[in-house]
């Protein structure tokens, strides 16, 4: 009896071992990395259109400016298109069809400067970069002229070698009746650039209402930002504000007894600039990257507004306005001087079609049978260049050093991520 009992019991217990030995192995099984079916996930989305994205703003608290003209322009000269920046000072276009690799990108609005960028457009990584656009605003000098008295109105230039203002003066019965005019001094490196090598702005000022006549001459004063010889003559060149073009007025200016300051005689007003020869030498410039990110992308695009700093030091001989010389250094390398911000976009590309297999995404090789998913990432990177020169004027010489930076999309691609294993990824593809 006893043992008939105790081998029911040894029975009992070497099944419940058996069972209990069968789970065991059945977890340790499952817990092998071994092959595993691809997950049933959706494809990744079409490519993104390539659009370029930047804001408008006011140089002197960076903040959006609306209903400014924005005009993208090719390299031939040809106008792409026409827009108005939104109410953040935001505007985009769809530049993915444009053939050129970079774009001039032009803005201007009525009591500011003009401003202008160069976009980088690369169709490998899908991207189009460029600065925001920095307009400055205008300090606008209004007087009544009236037809007995005719009248004079003058506005402050920060960039006068003698603190002089540019001012206009129109004589009696030079109006047919009593008008509203203005004066404007414009920084010279924020209009549009001359098309002459080695020819700067030296003065410029914007007359308004634009396009109106005088029976008698108008004497307009320039403040020059560096001294010249009694006597010397400028053409004054008009600007185009809707082309951007200098034409020669017909008009001279001639600098005055003072030598720091020249005037001229006109019958109408417009944008009027004075240009002259500055001998502007540069250097191959150097450039180096640091501060890498990335951001990956499920779907369609992203921006990000980034922060860079840009800086020129000067030194040499003999008096000009610094100031000036600054502005027209960075409007020839396309920056703006002090603390900015650039607008990154980031378009996501399509998955290539041999990782797609009847809306399974599969792995790359040696990873087909493993379990996991594509994942888009744009690396970028704060690029610091730095380029060195001469400038040469009539009387003054500088050694320049400027320095700008520039957020660039150093590589992209898609890339493999397996699923459990700690996040380690392979790729790009």
């Amino acid at each position: 009896m006893n043992n008939h009992k105790t081998t029911s019991i040894f029975t009992v217990s070497l099944f419940l071992f058996l069972i209990a030995g069968s789970i065991i192995l059945s977890s340790c099984e499952s817990s092998r990395v071994g092959p595993e079916l691809p997950a049933p996930n959706p494809p990744a989305p079409a490519a993104q259109p390539l659009i370029l994205n930047a804001y408008v703003k006011d140089a002197s608290n960076q903040t959006g400016i609306s209903g400014a003209t924005v005009k993208i322009v090719k390299t031939d000269g040809t106008v792409l298109t026409t827009s108005l920046s939104d109410n953040n000072g935001k505007f985009s276009y769809d530049a993915s069809t444009v053939t050129d690799n970079t774009l001039s990108v032009n803005a201007t609005k009525d009591g500011y400067s003009f401003g202008s960028r160069i976009a980088a457009l690369n169709k490998a990584s899908n991207s189009a970069i460029v600065s925001d656009i920095l307009l400055t605003k205008l300090q606008v000098a209004s007087t009544t002229v009236t037809v007995a008295t005719g009248g004079n109105a003058s506005t402050p230039n920060t960039q006068s070698v003698s603190n002089q203002p540019l001012t206009v003066q129109v004589p009696a019965n030079a109006v047919s009746s009593n008008v509203q005019l203005t004066v404007s001094s414009i920084p010279a490196g924020q209009v549009p650039r001359t098309t002459t090598a080695n020819t700067a702005i030296v003065s410029a000022g914007q007359f308004g209402p634009s396009g109106t006549q005088f029976s008698q001459q108008v004497t307009i004063t320039f403040p020059l930002p560096y001294s010249r010889t009694a006597g010397t003559t400028f053409a004054l060149m008009q600007l185009n504000e809707t082309t951007g073009a200098y034409t020669n007025s017909g008009f001279t200016a001639t600098v005055n007894a003072d030598g720091t300051s020249a005037s001229a005689q006109v019958t109408h007003f417009t944008t009027y600039t004075l240009q002259e020869g500055v001998t502007l030498t540069l250097n191959t410039p150097s450039s180096s990257t640091a501060n890498e990110f990335y951001i990956a992308l499920t779907s369609g695009s992203t921006s990000r507004i980034l922060s860079t700093v840009n800086a020129i030091t000067l030194s040499g001989t003999g008096t000009v306005n610094e100031l000036w010389l600054k502005d027209e250094i960075a409007s020839k390398l396309s920056f703006s001087i002090g603390s900015t911000t650039q607008t990154l976009t980031f378009n996501i590309i399509a998955l290539p079609s041999q990782y797609i297999q009847n809306g399974v995404q599969v792995g790359p090789a040696g990873h087909e049978n493993e379990k996991g998913n594509w994942e888009f990432r744009s690396y970028y990177a704060l690029q610091t260049t730095s380029t060195t020169g001469t400038a040469t004027g009539a009387s003054w010489t500088r050694t320049i050093t400027a320095t700008n930076q520039q957020w660039l999309i150093i590589r992209q691609g898609w890339y493999w991520v397996p699923h459990d294993q700690g996040g380690i990824f392979f790729g790009p593809y």
